[in-house]
């Protein structure tokens, strides 16, 4: 049965071009003498670690809504793999008490 929990959690998956791991980040500026109120922004940056190195990317406001699907999508994996290999697991786990010694 894990084998069908496993396609049945395989099923419900974004697809795999609508995922980015990283932060979403917001700012704003207080205290700025060139702007109105002394502040500006909000804006927003998206930071990734590449071959461990953090790169942050500015974002405009109309990508901001793709990027935190694509952020919630990525949990959505990473969640479903943790609970594939617990299925796999036991599946496993199950071969090797059905076998005779």
């Amino acid at each position: 049965m894990p084998a069908a929990r496993r396609d049945r959690i395989i099923a419900t998956l974004p697809p795999l071009d609508d995922i980015i791991r990283g932060s979403l980040l917001r700012y704003i500026h207080e205290g700025c003498p060139c702007h109105p109120k002394g502040r500006y922004g909000p804006y927003w940056r998206l930071s990734v670690k590449y071959g461990g190195r953090t790169r942050m990317f500015q974002l405009q406001p109309h990508q901001v809504p793709r990027v935190q699907r694509a952020l919630r999508n990525y949990d959505r994996w990473w969640k479903a793999c943790l609970r594939i290999m617990e299925l796999n697991t036991q599946a496993i786990l199950a071969d090797k008490e059905d076998r005779p010694a």
